[in-house]
């Protein structure tokens, strides 16, 4: 069940209580966050991928300071998450500064060029996470449902 779906479950699951006389805009259930929220070290992205396995967004490959020529060691974890880190392996940064994933990486997590992706690195760590959409609805479909490893 994606976030979509897991979200119009719960709607609807609610919305047999409650009594509308006119159509109105229901928000998206927000958590409360325990306490102030402070300074996030990560850093995001959503881009999309192209037929030769190019990441369209270069702005965390600048900010992590991997130039053209960095080679880069992928891991993947459940076909779903590709780790790159600075070390040589099968992946590049090209020329023009894009991450490029090798085919055979993107077989094993089913890409397709236009496919969306979400990029995310931290200060002080020499990584790039790249997750797929099926893992970004599995993780936040988890947290509607309240889900908690």
């Amino acid at each position: 069940m994606n976030l979509v779906e897991a979200l119009a479950e719960s709607l609807s699951s609610n919305s047999a209580s409650r009594v509308t006389r006119s159509p109105r805009i229901v928000s998206l259930p927000v958590p409360r966050l325990p306490g102030p929220v402070e300074r996030s070290s990560s850093r995001y992205a959503f881009t999309t991928i192209d037929e030769r396995g190019r990441l369209g967004d270069r702005s965390l490959v600048r900010a992590l300071d991997w130039l053209p020529g960095t080679s880069l060691k992928p891991a993947v974890i459940d076909d779903q998450v590709i780790v790159l880190t600075r070390s040589p392996g099968t992946a590049k940064v090209t020329k023009l500064g894009h991450v490029r994933l090798p085919a055979a990486i993107r077989h094993r997590c089913h890409l397709r060029a236009g496919d969306g992706l979400l990029l995310t690195t931290s200060d002080g760590h020499d990584l790039l996470v790249v997750c797929t959409a099926g893992a970004l609805d599995q993780m936040l479909g988890a947290h509607v449902r309240g889900e908690r490893e």
